[in-house]
Protein backbone atom coordinates (compact mmCIF):
# COMPACT_ATOMS: atom_id res chain seq x y z
CA UNK A 1 0.00 0.00 0.00
CA UNK A 2 1.19 2.89 -0.87
CA UNK A 3 1.89 6.22 1.30
CA UNK A 4 -0.73 8.63 -0.34
CA UNK A 5 -3.42 5.65 -0.39
CA UNK A 6 -2.59 5.26 3.47
CA UNK A 7 -2.97 8.56 4.52
CA UNK A 8 -6.45 8.56 2.71
CA UNK A 9 -7.73 5.47 4.02
CA UNK A 10 -6.20 5.57 7.99
CA UNK A 11 -6.06 9.12 8.86
CA UNK A 12 -8.38 12.00 9.88
CA UNK A 13 -6.93 14.10 7.34
CA UNK A 14 -7.22 12.41 4.57
CA UNK A 15 -10.54 11.50 4.81
CA UNK A 16 -11.49 15.29 5.45
CA UNK A 17 -9.35 15.54 2.33
CA UNK A 18 -11.71 13.49 0.31
CA UNK A 19 -14.65 14.84 1.85
CA UNK A 20 -13.84 18.31 0.93
CA UNK A 21 -13.29 17.49 -2.59
CA UNK A 22 -16.32 15.41 -3.02
CA UNK A 23 -18.60 18.15 -1.43
CA UNK A 24 -16.47 20.86 -3.87
CA UNK A 25 -17.41 18.32 -7.14
CA UNK A 26 -20.83 17.94 -5.92
CA UNK A 27 -21.59 21.27 -5.08
CA UNK A 28 -19.58 22.51 -8.49
CA UNK A 29 -21.86 19.85 -10.42
CA UNK A 30 -24.91 20.91 -8.53
CA UNK A 31 -24.53 24.73 -10.11
CA UNK A 32 -23.08 23.57 -13.50
CA UNK A 33 -26.61 25.14 -14.99
CA UNK A 34 -26.42 28.33 -13.80
CA UNK A 35 -22.49 28.57 -14.30
CA UNK A 36 -23.48 27.82 -18.12
CA UNK A 37 -26.23 29.97 -18.24
CA UNK A 38 -24.54 32.99 -16.94
CA UNK A 39 -21.27 32.19 -18.33
CA UNK A 40 -23.05 31.36 -21.64
CA UNK A 41 -24.87 34.64 -21.88
CA UNK A 42 -28.20 33.33 -21.91
CA UNK A 43 -31.66 35.65 -21.65
CA UNK A 44 -33.20 33.97 -19.27
CA UNK A 45 -30.33 33.35 -16.97
CA UNK A 46 -32.00 34.23 -13.53
CA UNK A 47 -35.00 32.09 -14.05
CA UNK A 48 -32.42 29.30 -15.13
CA UNK A 49 -30.35 29.79 -11.78
CA UNK A 50 -33.82 30.21 -9.96
CA UNK A 51 -34.95 26.70 -11.34
CA UNK A 52 -31.41 25.27 -10.40
CA UNK A 53 -31.62 26.40 -7.01
CA UNK A 54 -35.08 25.47 -5.98
CA UNK A 55 -35.32 21.72 -8.29
CA UNK A 56 -31.63 21.39 -9.21
CA UNK A 57 -32.01 18.79 -6.18
CA UNK A 58 -34.32 16.76 -8.53
CA UNK A 59 -33.01 15.12 -11.18
CA UNK A 60 -35.50 16.36 -13.46
CA UNK A 61 -34.86 19.66 -12.70
CA UNK A 62 -31.70 19.71 -12.89
CA UNK A 63 -31.13 17.76 -16.14
CA UNK A 64 -34.04 21.02 -17.36
CA UNK A 65 -31.92 23.57 -16.42
CA UNK A 66 -29.06 22.18 -17.71
CA UNK A 67 -30.74 21.39 -21.32
CA UNK A 68 -32.37 25.00 -21.09
CA UNK A 69 -28.88 26.80 -20.29
CA UNK A 70 -27.22 24.73 -23.25
CA UNK A 71 -29.97 25.47 -25.68
CA UNK A 72 -30.45 29.18 -24.96
CA UNK A 73 -26.39 30.16 -24.55
CA UNK A 74 -25.53 32.25 -27.76
CA UNK A 75 -23.38 29.41 -29.06
CA UNK A 76 -20.38 31.23 -28.93
CA UNK A 77 -17.30 29.37 -26.75
CA UNK A 78 -16.28 30.39 -23.44
CA UNK A 79 -12.85 32.52 -24.08
CA UNK A 80 -14.61 34.73 -26.41
CA UNK A 81 -15.06 38.17 -25.77
CA UNK A 82 -18.25 39.21 -24.37
CA UNK A 83 -19.80 42.62 -25.18
CA UNK A 84 -18.57 44.33 -22.30
CA UNK A 85 -14.74 43.00 -22.75
CA UNK A 86 -14.81 44.26 -26.51
CA UNK A 87 -12.25 47.36 -26.77
CA UNK A 88 -13.76 48.88 -29.84
CA UNK A 89 -15.22 52.22 -30.01
CA UNK A 90 -19.09 52.78 -29.30
CA UNK A 91 -20.07 54.77 -32.32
Amino acid sequence: MSSATYWITNTNAGFLFVLVLATAVLIGTYFLPAMLAWSGGCHHRKGMIILNVLLGWTVIGWLVALIWAVIEGDGGAFDEPGPMDRKEPVP
